[in-house]
Formats: C-alpha cells, sequence, structure tokens
C-alpha cells in the first residue's frame, strides 16, 4: 500500500521540475536584462528576436505576452483560435509518456523533439523545387536553440576566412564552411552522413543557397536539415543568425500532411504551449491559402509516441 503513493509524489517531481527552473530565473531577470539591453533591443526592433528578454517569465499571463506580441508582429493580431487548454492537456500528455517511457530506460536522457502535425484538407498549390527546398524560419516565444550552446554549420561563399572573422567579431562560434571545401572534402556520401550528424542547425548564405541541394546529398533531404538561408551582409549578424536558427522551420508540402517543431521535452509545458500556439498561427496567417477553413487536424507528437489531437474540424462538404 506504501508503494502507489510514492510513485505518484516521484511522477509529480517529474512534473514540476520545469516550472520550478521557469521560477528561479524570474528572481534574476532584472540582472540579464542590464548585463545585455543593447542585444535585446535589436532584437526587438527585428521583431524575430523579440523573445529573448521576456523568456524567463514565470506567470500564465506573462507567458501568453510574449506570445501576443510575436503574433501581432507577424499575423497582425494577437488572437488565437486555438484553445490554449486544449492544447495544454495534450502537452502534459505527452510529456507525461515521455517520462514513462524514460522510467523503463534509464539511459535514454536525451531531450525528445516535439512536432505539431498539420493536416489539411486540400492538397496545397504545387511550388517551385527552390521554393519547396527554401526552409522558411517562424520565430517562437521560447527558442528551443540557442546560438551560444547548438552546434552550428554555416556554409558560406568563398573565402570563408571572411566569413570566420565576422562571426568572431560578433562573438558567435560556428563551423564555418566555403563552397569549394564542401565539394572537395564532403563528396564522398559517408563525408556527407557524418557532417550532418555532427551538427544541429545548418544555416547557408542565401547567394549559395541554390546549389548546396545536389552538393549535399540526399541524407540532408532524409533527415531535414537542408540549410536555413541567412543573410550575411546584414549589420547586425547576431540578430539575423537567430532569425534563422533560433525559431522552427516551415518547409512547403507538397501532400496534406506538413510537420514542424515547436519544442524539445525539456522544456516547460507552458513554454511549450506557447510555441505550439505561435507556430500554428503563423503558419496559418501567412502559409495556408485558406486560413483556419483549409485546417483539418492539428495533432502533437513526439519520437515514437502517437499523435495526440488539439483541434479537428469537419472536411469540406
Amino acid at each position: 500500500m506504501a508503494e502507489p503513493p510514492k510513485k505518484k509524489k516521484v511522477k509529480m517531481a517529474v512534473v514540476e521540475v520545469e516550472p520550478a527552473e521557469v521560477a528561479a530565473p524570474a528572481k534574476k531577470a532584472p540582472k540579464a536584462k542590464e548585463a545585455a539591453p543593447a542585444k535585446g533591443s535589436k532584437k526587438a526592433k527585428a521583431a524575430d528576436g523579440a523573445v529573448g528578454s521576456s523568456a524567463l517569465a514565470s506567470s500564465s499571463a506573462d507567458v501568453q505576452s510574449v506570445t501576443a506580441a510575436l503574433l501581432t508582429a507577424k499575423c497582425g493580431s494577437a488572437k488565437t483560435q486555438l484553445d490554449r487548454a486544449q492544447v495544454h492537456k495534450a502537452v502534459v500528455a505527452l510529456l507525461t509518456h515521455v517520462e514513462r517511457t524514460r522510467a523503463n530506460n534509464l539511459l535514454d536522457d536525451d531531450a525528445l523533439p516535439i512536432h505539431v502535425l498539420v493536416g489539411t484538407k486540400a492538397v496545397p498549390k504545387a511550388v517551385g523545387k527552390a521554393t519547396q527546398d527554401k526552409a522558411v524560419p517562424l520565430p517562437l516565444p521560447y527558442p528551443f536553440v540557442s546560438l551560444d550552446t547548438a552546434e552550428i554549420c554555416l556554409i558560406t561563399k568563398d573565402p570563408q576566412r571572411t566569413y570566420k572573422d565576422k562571426l568572431a567579431a560578433a562573438g558567435l562560434r560556428a563551423k564555418v564552411i566555403g563552397v569549394s571545401k564542401l565539394k572537395k572534402k564532403y563528396h564522398p556520401y559517408e563525408a556527407k552522413r557524418e557532417l550532418c550528424a555532427s551538427y544541429d542547425v545548418f544555416l547557408a548564405d542565401h547567394s549559395v543557397l541554390p546549389m548546396l541541394p545536389p552538393l549535399l546529398g540526399k541524407v540532408f533531404y532524409e533527415k531535414k536539415k537542408l540549410p536555413t538561408p541567412v543573410d550575411l551582409k546584414k549589420a547586425d549578424i547576431r540578430a539575423e543568425m537567430a532569425r534563422a536558427a533560433c525559431g522552427t522551420l516551415f518547409r512547403h508540402a507538397s501532400g496534406t500532411s506538413n510537420s514542424l517543431q515547436v519544442g524539445t521535452s525539456e522544456q516547460a509545458p507552458e513554454r511549450i504551449v506557447e510555441n505550439v500556439v505561435a507556430a500554428v498561427e503563423q503558419v496559418v496567417a501567412n502559409h495556408t491559402k485558406g486560413k483556419w477553413a483549409e485546417i483539418q487536424t492539428l495533432q502533437l507528437r513526439t519520437t515514437n509516441s502517437i499523435a495526440l489531437p488539439f483541434f479537428s474540424s469537419l472536411p469540406h462538404a
């Protein structure tokens, strides 16, 4: 009889870990804002980077206010047709599944990606191959990628030394590969596969993007790691890199189903909910012809899990 209560306490402890981590930094928020006001202000003006300094908010109202500001900038309105309570239920259920799975496999402690599956009622209009290969960055209120910790690979024009020096001057850490080096060193399939597995995020100067698909090969298509374009001529290179790397990526689908990552299992449920709302609203407002009338289903899933629905509508008559 004593064991069931202990199990419940363990689950409660797991669920409460993330909110505790969110609340703790909130006390240090004033210091963080004072330490980097210049960076924050530049990102705020860029809209895509308006997520930085407010990411330490702990209350539900503050968390949602970050999303509201982002949606107003990107969609023209802070309103959403999603039921946050329903999204929260799906997020909590998914995270509970992740914790139960880890309890049976103590060696598996890596953060798992959380994806939103978007189902539309009709096949979208076909786009050209260049557009289909070009990922569209969507900013999130609570990014799951950090420029300071993520392994980033940047593909540039020659000479690559110019861009290495530019990143170093901005205090950015990334592997820089010029196009000529990419052709010579990473021509074999095994070399391409090793390159793909070595980095979390791939970025590329927009001027060299069209020539990259054949150079990178099918392994980058299969892993959905085709580089995201960046404009390396921008004065604020940090803000430009953050725009491309620290959000989620929307890629044009050729069918009625699409997927985009909105977080990881290490994030607090409240933050994942806001990322879901922000990502879905941007996809619907800016990348879906029929807006909400075209959305059939929205589901949440992670690696090797079932898809949990949190929105559905009737099909076209």
